[in-house]
């Protein structure tokens, strides 16, 4: 492991500790969800339910951060549509609303977006995905004895104005949205097998790489990420061992990116 990467998983464990102990007891951020921009988020179906892993962000620095498997929902604006594809080629667009179920999957970075494959087995689906429209945002799922519930103003302001200030750091293309975004998608292309089956990273990152049209990402996004992944190949070659070592890179990532959000916040 490079001492870069030892220094980054550091960071990140230590940002989560600190973030996860501030003010617990009040209500958590409201997340911004990375838009598809044309690379929608496929989803790997096990064990009766289908999801996918994808880029998320922090709308309000003051709130604490949302505790792993927290549930969110979709607010105003934006949206979420599950894209199923049948054996004929066809597809069929669905909205996400009441179809999805959306949980915390590690800090404020990323979220798993969830489909019951029942409903998608009934529309005749082969494999399906998930496109983020622009300016989405999702909310917490609170409970009606929260100490500092949401106001209407706080809603309005991380889902209106810094919501809009975001789409232009996120979601434009640049080195390091752009390397999370092929990152997030090799996180989906991990085996969903808990660890037991062996597999090669840089071969699995060349097979996502060739999926996405590179008009979409730069090529400095391409090879900072393809960065990433070799240097995760010091983890042991499993699911969860790259999962995690993946996970963490992606957390700088959109930490970083989250930074210039804060810092673009305080100047306007």
């Amino acid at each position: 492991m490079t001492r870069r990467l030892r220094l980054t998983l550091l960071l990140s464990a230590l940002a989560l500790v600190v973030l996860l102990s501030a003010r617990a007891e009040a209500a958590t951020q409201i997340l911004g969800l990375v838009a598809s921009n044309g690379v929608p988020t496929p989803l790997r179906c096990e064990g009766g339910v289908c999801r996918g892993f994808v880029n998320s962000f922090c709308l309000q620095w003051e709130r604490p951060a949302p505790a792993l498997d927290s549930e969110y929902q979709l607010a105003p604006g934006g949206g979420l549509t599950v894209i199923a594809r049948r054996a004929d080629g066809s597809k069929v667009r669905l909205s996400g609303q009441g179809l999805v179920t959306i949980r915390v999957d590690a800090r404020f970075t990323s979220v798993t977006i969830s489909v019951l494959q029942a409903r998608l087995r009934d529309l005749g689906a082969v494999s399906s995905a998930i496109e983020i429209a622009p300016l989405t945002s999702i909310l917490p799922v609170g409970s009606a004895d929260d100490p500092d519930l949401q106001s209407p103003e706080d809603v309005a302001q991380a889902i209106g104005p810094t919501r809009r200030l975001a789409a232009a750091i996120f979601e434009g293309s640049g080195e390091d949205s752009d390397a999370a975004k092929l990152i997030g998608l090799l996180i989906n292309a991990l085996p969903p097998d808990g660890g037991r089956q062996k597999v090669a990273l840089g071969d699995l990152f060349r097979q996502v790489a060739a999926t996405v049209d590179r008009g979409r990402i730069g090529p400095e996004g391409f090879a900072a990420a393809e960065r990433i992944a070799k240097g995760c190949e010091s983890f042991p070659p499993n699911s969860a061992a790259l999962g995690f070592c993946l996970e963490a890179q992606q957390a700088g990532l959109l930490g970083t990116l989250n930074q210039q959000l804060w810092d673009a916040a305080d100047g306007s």
